[in-house]
């Protein structure tokens, strides 16, 4: 009964650590943060298509880092695409699985101010199902 017990735990050991290293080289995370995508490959909790999504997702969020830099024009627009790509992402998976990657990819304060104004911007923007359009997003 031991040898079988542990011929399980070996066996699923084995194949929660393959995931970690055949991810990498099924998931693109170029143009994303090495920290964010370090914490997308670890995390358990995530499968190949949760990482898929939440690495595009991220990619798209992390615009927000630089809207300091941008007009308010621009900063309105950057609202917009937070508000479409988090409604299109959250079609395929959990929100709270966003928002892990979110605190992850804004957790430092100089970080958070850029996060906060975004998303009251994003708060300003009336959004229905009908007017979004997430065809070939995630």
């Amino acid at each position: 009964m031991k040898k079988r017990v542990c011929f399980f735990f070996i066996l699923s050991t084995t194949a929660l650590s393959s995931c970690q290293l055949i991810s990498p080289m099924i998931t693109d995370y170029n143009g994303l943060r090495r920290d964010v995508a370090t914490y997308i490959n670890s995390n358990l909790l995530f499968s190949l298509k949760d990482r898929e999504i939440l690495v595009n997702y991220a990619k798209g969020q992390q615009k927000i880092l630089t809207a300091d830099r941008l007009s308010p024009t621009a900063q309105q627009n950057l609202a917009l695409e937070r508000a479409v790509g988090r409604y299109c992402a959250s079609q395929h998976i959990s929100l709270k699985k966003l928002n892990l990657v979110d605190h992850q990819i804004f957790a430092l304060p100089e970080h958070q101010a850029n996060w906060q104004h975004i998303q009251d911007l994003q708060m300003q923007i009336n959004l229905t199902p009908e007017n979004i359009n997430c065809e070939g997003k995630f």
